[in-house]
């Protein structure tokens, strides 16, 4: 369910009460950027997994603490990006609303500097709080009743965000009928600029053999591949840093902003600069000290 978070005043934020703490707003598209902002940079966040109580700690991490550096280090670009995108897993297990409150004051530094926000939603979201706190702000004819989906336009390249929520707290995701068929004709409208797609459940495994946990992950990609103005899909939910190809179609897996699953793997966000032919994305990690701290990896966007 992607939600967009407009940028917002620090006075206007601490008027709103808790009631009103998740002001968001549901766009069936939205532009980009204000116009003092990079209209080619992006900054690309993904499984915060905030709890109601800022001490709460997992995997020996406070995902508060990591969430706050990623705040600090976003706003401390040297030119401020055009959108920043959270991908999923904004809150710790069952999407509860006291955890979207605290996340929505951890981000609130971001939408204060003029920056706006673009969630989706993981398997530990729950849709229904979301639509509970935002019936206001829900389209009177949203481009699909079952799901929420979007575009944001950019300069150099159309985002197109997915909803892949199946069950709250249930590891698998899922897209549907539905909202495959809504894509790829959304897809087919906007030829003339580089598509840009991005869900929270990995289409792929990393290991030989296993499916990924987007369970029409293949129907996916079967939709992508043959539209060559499709050049990436990006996706969270492994907590894992790795980007591999599939027939000149980038498969970018972002970090999780919170915890790692395993003892190697980075944790952190991405800066992502983006051309007319590719991007370079950049991994912030919240270790300075890890080898991939700092690295920029040039993507090459696939020919027509």
């Amino acid at each position: 369910m992607p939600l967009h978070l407009p940028p917002l005043t620090r006075r206007t934020f601490l008027r709103r009460s808790l009631a009103a703490t998740a002001s968001l707003l549901t766009f069936p598209r939205l532009r980009a950027a204000e116009s003092d902002a990079d209209p080619d940079r992006w900054a690309l966040l993904s499984d915060p997994h905030i709890a109601a109580d800022r001490a709460a700690m997992k995997s020996g991490i406070n995902m508060t603490e990591h969430l706050e550096a990623a705040v600090r280090g976003v706003r401390a670009l040297a030119s401020r990006p055009a959108g920043v995108f959270v991908n999923g897993d904004c809150a710790l297990l069952k999407g509860l609303a006291e955890d979207y409150a605290t996340f929505s004051a951890l981000v609130a530094p971001l939408r204060e500097t003029g920056m706006p926000l673009h969630l989706t939603l993981g398997n530990h979201d729950d849709r229904d709080i979301f639509r509970a706190s935002l019936k206001a702000a829900i389209p009177a004819a949203p481009p699909l009743a079952s799901r929420h989906v979007s575009i944001v336009e950019g300069a150099h390249a159309n985002w197109f965000l997915l909803d892949s929520l199946d069950e709250v707290n249930k590891a698998p995701g899922t897209l549907g009928d539905e909202q495959r068929a809504w894509l790829a004709i959304a897809l087919d409208a906007k030829p003339a600029k580089p598509a840009l797609v991005m869900v929270h459940h990995n289409p792929v495994s990393s290991a030989p053999g296993k499916k990924g946990a987007l369970t029409d992950g293949d129907e996916l990609l079967a939709l992508l591949l043959p539209r060559r103005h499709v050049k990436a899909l990006f996706f969270g939910h492994t907590h894992t840093w790795r980007l591999t190809e599939k027939d000149g179609l980038h498969l970018v897996n972002l970090p999780a902003v919170a915890y790692p699953f395993g003892a190697t793997e980075v944790t952190g966000w991405v800066d992502a600069k983006l051309t007319e032919r590719g991007a370079s994305l950049t991994l912030h990690a919240h270790d300075t000290q890890h080898a991939a701290h700092g690295k920029t990896t040039e993507l090459a966007w696939r020919g027509a």
